[in-house]
C-alpha cells in the first residue's frame, strides 16, 4: 500500500527529474571572428552538450538578423561544426544569432563593418552604377571619355542602381570610370552623337542634360563661329549696335555745327 510519505517522495523524484531534463542541454554560440565585411558569409559554430558536458551531434535551429532587423535568415544546421551563412543585403552594425534546441536557447552577436562600395558595368554606351555596399553610396565618380573628364555624385541606397547613357561625337573612345577605390576601364567603345558635346545623360530623367563634360576645347571656337553665322539674333544685334553708333556720330557733329554758329 502506498503511504503518504511514499507519495511525497515520488513527487520529489518527478520534480527533480523534470528540472534535470529542462537543464540537460547546453548551447554555446561562437563566430569565426568578431567582425565581418559587407556581403561576407557569417561563420558560426553552435556547440551542443548534455548535462555531463558530452557533445550532442544533432540538428539545431538558428536565426540570424542584421542590426536593423531588415534581413533575417532561419536555418537548421548541424551542431558542433563550423557553418557559413549568407546574410546578403545585411546592414552594418551588430547583428544577433539565436540558437534553439528543444527547450534550450542561447543568443550570440556578430558585427558587420560599414562599407561604401559600388559596382560599375558598361554595356555598349550605357554605364550602370550599383550600390553593393551596406550603407548609402555618396562617392564622387569620375567619368573619363577620351580626354574629357567629368564627375557624377549619385545618391544610392543599398542595392539601388542608376544608369547613364554616354554620348560623344560619332567615334570610338577609351572609357574609364573610378571613385578612387573601384575602377572600370574599357577601350574602343563606340559612341554616337550630340554634335560637339561629350558627357553622360541620366537615363531616368525626362529632360536629359550633360553631366560629365561639355564642348571640346578645340571645337569651342568653331562652335561659336558656327552659332554666330547661323543666328538671326546675332545679325539683328550687330545692325542695332552699328545703327546706334552712326546716330551718336551724327548727333555729335550736329551739335558742333550749332555751337560753331553761335
Amino acid at each position: 500500500m502506498i503511504t503518504k510519505k511514499s507519495l511525497i517522495f515520488l513527487f520529489c523524484i518527478i520534480l527533480l527529474s523534470s528540472l534535470v531534463v529542462a537543464q540537460e542541454y547546453k548551447i554555446g554560440i561562437s563566430t569565426l571572428k568578431e567582425t565581418f565585411e559587407a556581403e561576407e558569409n557569417i561563420s558560426i559554430r553552435i556547440s551542443l552538450l548534455d548535462y555531463q558536458n558530452n557533445p550532442i551531434n544533432d540538428e539545431v535551429s538558428v536565426i540570424l538578423e542584421d542590426a536593423e532587423k531588415k534581413v533575417k535568415v532561419e536555418k537548421t544546421i548541424p551542431s558542433n561544426k563550423p557553418v557559413e551563412i549568407n546574410l546578403k543585403g545585411a546592414t552594418h552594425g551588430q547583428g544577433t544569432i539565436t540558437a534553439r534546441y528543444k527547450d534550450a536557447e542561447a543568443k550570440g552577436f556578430f558585427i558587420i563593418e560599414i562599407k561604401e562600395l559600388a559596382k560599375f558595368e558598361l554595356e555598349e554606351d550605357t554605364l550602370t552604377i550599383t550600390n553593393i555596399g551596406n550603407t548609402r553610396y555618396t562617392k564622387t565618380i569620375q567619368i573619363i571619355i577620351g580626354e574629357t573628364t567629368g564627375i557624377k555624385e549619385p545618391k544610392l541606397d543599398v542595392g539601388k542602381k542608376v544608369s547613364y547613357k554616354l554620348v560623344a561625337p560619332d567615334g570610338v573612345y577609351n572609357i574609364k570610370v573610378t571613385d578612387g577605390k573601384t575602377s572600370l576601364t574599357q577601350n574602343e567603345v563606340k559612341l554616337t552623337g550630340t554634335g560637339n558635346v561629350i558627357g553622360a545623360l541620366d537615363k531616368s530623367l525626362s529632360e536629359r542634360a550633360s553631366i560629365t563634360g561639355g564642348i571640346r576645347p578645340e571645337d569651342s571656337e568653331k562652335t561659336f563661329l558656327s552659332y554666330f553665322k547661323n543666328s538671326k539674333f546675332m545679325y539683328i544685334f550687330v545692325f542695332v549696335v552699328l545703327g546706334a553708333m552712326i546716330l551718336v556720330v551724327i548727333e555729335r557733329r550736329y551739335r558742333k555745327k550749332l555751337t560753331g554758329k553761335k
